[in-house]
C-alpha cells in the first residue's frame, strides 16, 4: 500500500516538472520563432543610435532670382541620455521619530514655490495636480502647498521600515536657486533632514557652455529647467530623440567637447541648417519667421514626420508655405559604446531639401520703399510730429494683381527669433509694434483718398452732371450745422473732376449726401474695401464700411461694455456665464434682454444714422477703417478699368531640382460695376491732381519723369489737433497705368506734405533707368525744382558664410544641394537652376466723440494756387444751395441730443517744391465722429429733428 503511494507521488512529481518543462519548451519557442525580431531589435537599439539628419528648408527668391532668404550650418549640442536632470538639490530623511507633521508643513511652504519640485512631487505620487482657472495666485499656492505636504507625509508612513533600517528616505527635491537658498536658511537638521547637491552630464555640459558665452540671456538654471521639460515630454513622445541643449556653438566649443567627450557620454555634436537673411530686416513682415516647433505644433504635426528640435514656420509666407518650404528629413544610423560614444557610422540617408518659393516681389523695389517709409517718419518727426513713428506701402502690378513691394515700419530681424527672444527684446517689439504688419492688419480712416468712391457713387447714381460747377463757399450747411472745407473761402466753381484735383470737401459733401450712404456704401465694396482681399498671408484684416447697421451695433457694444448706465447688463452677463443650468441661463437671458432694452431706448439717438454720418463718409471719415493693402488694390482697379485682382506675393513654388511645383496666376476678385466713362473721369480726376497750379499733389510730382494719377488723404483720429494720419495713392503712367501705390504715414499730419514724398520715392525707384513718359501738352509740368527721388541703394552684396573649421567632417552637414551663400556675381545655389524672371489704427475711446482738426502751425505758408477764372470773391461768396428735399432746419438741435460742432479744416496745399525738406502743408481733415448706414429718407427726417 506504501509502495503504491509512493509510485502514485513520484508519479505526480514526474508530471508536474514535466508541465514545467513543457510551458518553459513553450515560452522558448515563442521567443525564438514570434519575438525573435522584437527582441533583436531591442539588442540593437542599446548599441546602435538612430541620428537624424535635419532637411534645409526650401529658399526664398525675388522675381528676378536674388536670394532672399537661405541656409546656413550652425553647430547644436545634444543629450541623448533621457535620465539625466541636471543640478538638483535632494532632500533625506534619516531618522524616524522626527515631527513629521511640522516638518511637512515648513518643507510644503517652501517648496510650493518651485513649479519644477511640484512636478517632481506628482511623479513620485503618481497623481496630477488639478488647479482651477479662477484661482487667484494665492489659492493657487495654497494647494499646492497641501499637495506637498500630504505627499510628503503619505511618503514618510508607507516607508517606515526603510527609517527604522538606518536607510535614508529621499522625500524632496528642489531645484530653483532661489529655493535653495530659503532651505539653507532652515534649521533642516532639527527635522533630521539633510540636503545634499548632486550633479551630472548636463550640469558640466551646461556649465562649459555658460563660461563660453553661449548663453546670453539664460542663467544655468533656466538652461536646465528647459532641458529637463524637454526630456519629459519627449519621454512620451519621442524616447529615442535626442534633447537639444544649445544652438549655434562656436567652433572652439565643438573642439573643447570633442576633447572631453570620456568625461560627457551621451552628448551629441551635430550641424544642423538654420535660416540666414542675408538682407537682415528686409521683407520681414511678409517672410515671417521660423522657431523650433513648439509642444502644441508638434502634438498636431507629429505624424508628419517632424522632430522635437525642427524649424516650424510660425507667422508669414514661412507658416502659409510650411508644407513646401520644409525638407525630408534624413537619418544616420551610428554604433555606440557602452557610454552611448559613437563608435563608427554604419549608413546614411541623405535629406531632401525643401521648395524654393519665388516671390513677385522686386528686391530693388522693396528696398527703396522700406527707405522711402524710414525717411518718411523722420521727415514727420523732425516736423515735430511726435507721434508719427510708424507707416505702410504696397506697390501692386495693375494688370495681375501681383504685389511688387510690400514694407511695414518698423521692421524686425527674423533672425532674432530662432534662439528665442529674450524678455527685453520682445518687450521692445510689443511696444515698438514692430512685429505688426500695419500692411494688412493696420486700419485706418482713408480721408479724402476715399473720394473716388464717393464720385463713383456720385457719377453711376446721375445725381449730378459731372461738368456741373458748384460754387463752393469754404463749407456746407446742413441744418445749422457747419462742415468746412479744408480751404478757407472754398474754391471757387468746381465740377467734378476739379473737386478731385484740388480736394474740394464741399462737393463730396453736397453730393455724397445726395446720393446718400447705401450708394456709397454699395461702390465702397464694389472697390473690395472694408473686406479682406485675400492675399496668401495670415492675420490679413478685414475693415468695415460704414452701414446704420454697423453704426448701431458698434454704438451699442461700445455702451454696453463701457457705459454706467449698462452696469447691471454686465453683471446679468458674468451671471449667465456662471450658470450651472441651461433653465437659469435662459431665465437671466430674458431678464438680461429686459434691461438691454430699457437702456438702449435712453440712447437712440446714438445709434440711429443721421444725415452728418453721411456727410462725413463721403470724404473717408468716420466709421470708415480699410487697410493699405485694399487701399491699393481699389486704386489698382481704377487704373486698369474696373478689375479687382485679388492680390499675390508668390509667382511660384519650384523644386531642388528645378521642377516647377505649383504655378500662381493672376487671379480676378471681381469686375467693378461702373461704367467705363465714368471711371475715365475719375481717373482724369486722379490725373489733374497732379498737374500744376491747382493740383493737391503738384509739389509732389514736379520734375517727375513719368506721368502719374493720385489723390492725397489726410485722416482724423483720436490724437487729435496735428496728428492726422497721412495717406497717399496713386497709379503711374497715366496713360497706360502699369503700378499702383498706397502710401500710410501714422500721425502724418498731411497726405500732400508727408506721405506724397513716399510714394514719390517708390514710384521714381520703379521707373529708374526706363524710358522717360513723354506727356502730351495737356500733362506737360515745369520740371526743375521739386522733390526729387531718392537714390536706391546699390545690389546689397552676399557675404560668404563665415563656416565652421570642420564642419565638412561631421556626416549630417552634407544637404544635397546645399552651398555656402554665393558671392556678389551669383544669385543662386549651383545645384539648383537659375530662378527664371520674373499702424494700426488705435480706434477713439468713444466712436462718437468729436474729433478736433489740426491747425496750420504759426508761420507755415497756406498758399494755394488757384486759376483766376475760378478765384471766388469772399465778399460775395455764393451761399451753398440746398439739398433738394432738405428742409434748412431753423432751431437748434435738442439739448439732449445735440449736434457734434465741426471744427475748421486745415487747408491743403501747394508748395513750392523744395529738397530734401519736406513738402509742408496739411491735406484735407473731414468733420466729427462717425456712424453706420441707413436710408436717404431717414437721413432727411433726421435734418428734420
Amino acid at each position: 500500500m506504501k509502495r503504491k503511494l509512493v509510485e502514485y507521488k513520484m508519479k505526480f512529481v514526474l508530471g508536474a516538472v514535466m508541465l514545467v518543462l513543457l510551458v518553459l519548451l513553450a515560452k522558448i519557442s515563442y521567443l525564438q520563432l514570434v519575438q525573435t525580431e522584437e527582441y533583436r531589435t531591442m539588442a540593437r537599439n542599446n548599441y546602435i543610435r538612430i541620428v537624424p539628419v535635419f532637411a534645409p528648408r526650401g529658399e526664398i527668391f525675388d522675381r528676378d532670382g536674388e536670394k532672399i532668404v537661405t541656409n546656413r550650418p550652425i553647430y547644436t549640442v545634444s543629450i541623448n541620455d533621457l535620465n539625466l536632470q541636471g543640478t538638483a538639490y535632494h532632500l533625506y530623511l534619516d531618522r524616524t521619530g522626527a515631527d513629521a507633521v511640522r516638518m511637512a508643513d515648513t518643507l510644503a511652504w517652501i517648496l510650493a514655490g518651485d513649479e519644477e519640485a511640484v512636478l517632481y512631487f506628482e511623479q513620485i505620487s503618481d497623481q496630477e495636480l488639478v488647479i482651477g482657472d479662477n484661482f487667484t495666485e494665492a489659492e493657487a499656492y495654497t494647494v499646492k502647498k497641501k499637495f506637498i505636504e500630504e505627499t510628503i507625509k503619505d511618503r514618510i508612513s508607507g516607508n517606515k521600515v526603510k527609517l527604522e533600517t538606518g536607510k535614508p528616505l529621499e522625500i524632496a527635491v528642489a531645484y530653483h536657486p532661489e529655493t535653495v537658498k530659503t532651505l539653507r536658511r532652515q534649521d533642516l537638521a532639527s527635522f533630521g533632514v539633510r540636503m545634499e547637491k548632486e550633479t551630472d552630464e548636463l550640469s558640466k555640459l551646461v556649465a562649459m557652455l555658460f563660461d563660453a558665452g553661449v548663453f546670453e540671456d539664460e542663467t544655468p538654471y533656466e538652461v536646465e529647467s528647459r532641458v529637463r521639460q524637454n526630456i519629459r515630454d519627449k519621454k512620451w513622445y519621442r524616447p529615442y530623440e535626442p534633447v537639444l541643449v544649445a544652438e549655434d556653438i562656436p567652433p572652439q566649443m565643438v573642439v573643447a567637447l570633442r576633447e572631453k567627450q570620456m568625461d560627457l557620454p551621451g552628448v551629441v555634436v551635430d550641424i544642423k541648417p538654420t535660416r540666414a537673411y542675408p538682407h537682415k530686416e528686409l521683407l520681414s513682415h511678409v517672410l515671417g519667421y521660423v522657431q523650433n516647433i513648439n509642444a502644441e505644433q508638434y502634438r498636431e504635426h507629429k505624424d508628419e514626420g517632424y522632430l522635437m528640435n525642427d524649424l516650424f514656420g510660425q507667422n508669414g509666407l514661412e507658416k502659409v508655405y510650411e508644407k513646401y518650404l520644409r525638407g525630408e528629413h534624413g537619418a544616420r544610423q551610428v554604433e555606440v559604446d557602452a557610454s552611448s560614444r559613437p563608435v563608427r557610422d554604419l549608413g546614411m540617408k541623405q535629406p531632401v531639401p525643401g521648395n524654393d518659393l519665388v516671390l513677385t516681389v522686386d528686391l530693388e523695389l522693396q528696398k527703396a520703399a522700406e527707405q522711402a517709409l524710414a525717411d518718411g517718419v523722420k521727415r514727420a518727426q523732425q516736423a515735430g510730429y511726435v507721434y508719427s513713428k510708424g507707416g505702410a506701402a504696397v506697390v501692386m502690378d495693375v494688370n495681375t494683381g501681383a504685389v511688387l513691394a510690400m514694407a511695414s515700419y518698423p521692421g524686425f530681424e527674423p533672425q532674432l527669433f530662432e534662439g528665442g527672444l529674450s524678455e527685453t527684446q520682445y518687450r521692445e517689439l510689443q511696444e515698438s509694434k514692430a512685429l505688426m504688419n500695419r500692411a494688412i492688419t493696420g486700419l485706418y480712416p482713408p480721408g479724402s483718398t476715399f473720394k473716388m468712391v464717393t464720385a463713383a457713387a456720385i457719377l453711376e447714381n446721375k445725381v449730378v452732371d459731372p461738368e456741373y460747377k458748384m460754387p463752393d463757399p469754404g463749407y456746407f450747411m446742413l441744418g445749422k450745422g457747419r462742415f468746412r472745407d479744408w480751404k478757407p473761402g472754398g474754391h471757387g466753381s468746381v465740377d467734378l473732376r476739379e473737386a478731385l484735383e484740388v480736394s474740394c470737401d464741399t462737393y463730396f459733401y453736397k453730393f455724397g449726401l445726395q446720393v446718400g450712404v447705401n450708394a456709397i456704401a454699395h461702390y465702397a465694396r464694389e472697390f473690395g474695401l472694408g473686406e479682406k482681399t485675400g492675399i496668401n498671408l495670415p492675420g490679413e484684416m478685414g475693415g468695415a464700411v460704414p452701414t446704420p447697421q454697423y453704426k448701431y451695433d458698434k454704438e451699442k457694444s461700445f455702451l454696453v461694455w463701457t457705459h454706467k448706465d449698462f452696469a447691471r447688463v454686465r453683471e446679468l452677463n458674468e451671471a449667465i456665464d456662471n450658470a450651472d443650468t441651461e433653465e437659469q441661463k435662459q431665465q437671466l437671458r430674458r431678464l438680461r434682454d429686459k434691461e438691454l432694452e430699457k437702456q438702449l431706448k435712453k440712447f437712440e439717438w446714438n445709434l440711429n444714422w443721421h444725415a452728418y454720418d453721411t456727410v462725413n463718409m463721403s470724404t473717408g471719415q468716420g466709421y470708415n477703417m480699410y487697410t493699405p493693402l485694399q487701399l491699393a488694390a481699389y486704386v489698382t482697379a481704377i487704373a486698369n478699368g474696373g478689375i479687382l485682382y485679388r492680390p499675390y506675393l508668390v509667382d511660384k513654388i519650384v523644386s531642388p531640382d528645378g521642377k516647377v511645383v505649383k504655378e500662381f496666376a493672376p487671379k480676378v476678385r471681381q469686375k467693378v460695376d461702373i461704367k467705363p466713362d465714368n471711371l475715365q473721369i475719375i481717373r482724369e480726376g486722379m490725373h489733374m491732381v497732379t498737374l500744376p497750379p491747382a493740383g493737391t499733389a503738384a509739389a509732389v510730382f514736379a520734375g517727375a519723369k513719368y506721368t502719374a494719377a493720385a489723390k492725397t488723404g489726410t485722416a482724423e483720429n483720436e490724437k487729435g489737433e496735428g496728428n492726422a494720419h497721412a495717406l497717399f495713392v496713386s497709379f503711374a503712367p497715366y496713360e497706360k497705368p502699369e503700378v499702383a501705390v498706397a502710401v500710410v504715414l501714422e500721425y502724418g499730419h498731411s497726405g500732400s506734405g508727408y506721405a506724397g514724398p513716399i510714394a514719390r520715392q517708390i514710384l521714381d525707384a520703379y521707373f529708374a533707368g526706363q524710358e522717360p513718359v513723354e506727356p502730351g501738352d495737356a500733362t506737360a509740368q515745369k520740371p526743375g525744382d521739386a522733390t526729387t527721388g531718392v537714390e536706391t541703394p546699390d545690389r546689397a552684396e552676399t557675404e560668404q558664410a563665415d563656416n565652421p573649421v570642420d564642419w565638412a567632417a561631421i556626416p549630417s552637414l552634407n544637404w544635397p544641394g546645399w552651398e555656402p551663400e554665393p558671392g556678389p556675381e551669383t544669385t543662386g545655389p549651383a545645384s539648383r537652376p537659375a530662378m527664371p524672371g520674373a499702424g494700426e489704427h488705435a480706434q477713439p475711446a468713444s466712436p462718437a466723440q468729436t474729433t478736433v482738426r489740426p491747425e496750420v502751425p504759426a508761420g507755415q505758408s497756406r498758399r494755394v494756387v488757384v486759376p483766376a477764372e475760378r478765384q471766388p470773391a469772399p465778399a460775395t461768396a455764393p451761399a451753398p444751395e440746398a439739398v433738394p428735399g432738405l428742409p434748412v432746419q431753423q432751431s437748434e438741435p435738442q439739448q439732449a441730443h445735440p449736434a457734434p460742432s465741426i471744427p475748421d479744416r486745415v487747408p491743403e496745399q501747394n508748395l513750392p517744391p523744395q529738397t530734401p525738406a519736406p513738402l509742408q502743408g496739411a491735406q484735407e481733415q473731414p468733420a466729427p465722429p462717425p456712424a453706420g448706414p441707413e436710408e436717404q429718407a431717414e437721413n432727411r427726417q433726421n435734418i428734420d429733428e
